[in-house]
């Protein structure tokens, strides 16, 4: 009865120090996987040198705005729409 108890208990231990070893040996396979996808674009989060998505969509709004109000202006610049008319009776600053 003792010598069935020993031998289970050994083969545990013998099982637990493969897998300590095995794991040691092996190392954690999933680290070079990251390590591969890192080499491959060691910089995800970036569209151009410096800049990430979320940069580039904030500057190409900031340029169409800026855009649309210098074609606004110079629409009424073509129009002469920018400043008062000189018809009036009343002096003007312009």
């Amino acid at each position: 009865m003792f010598n069935n108890a020993k031998r289970s208990r050994q083969l545990i231990t013998l099982a637990v120090a493969s897998a300590a070893a095995a794991s040691t040996l092996t190392g954690c396979s999933s680290e070079r996987n990251r390590l591969a996808e890192f080499r491959e674009n060691p910089t995800p989060d970036l569209v151009t040198m410096s800049s990430r998505p979320d940069d580039v969509r904030n500057v190409k709004a900031l340029i169409r705005d800026e855009s649309k109000r210098m074609l606004y202006r110079d629409w009424m610049y073509m129009w002469y729409m920018d400043r008062p008319t000189r018809l009036t009776p009343e002096p003007s600053a312009w």
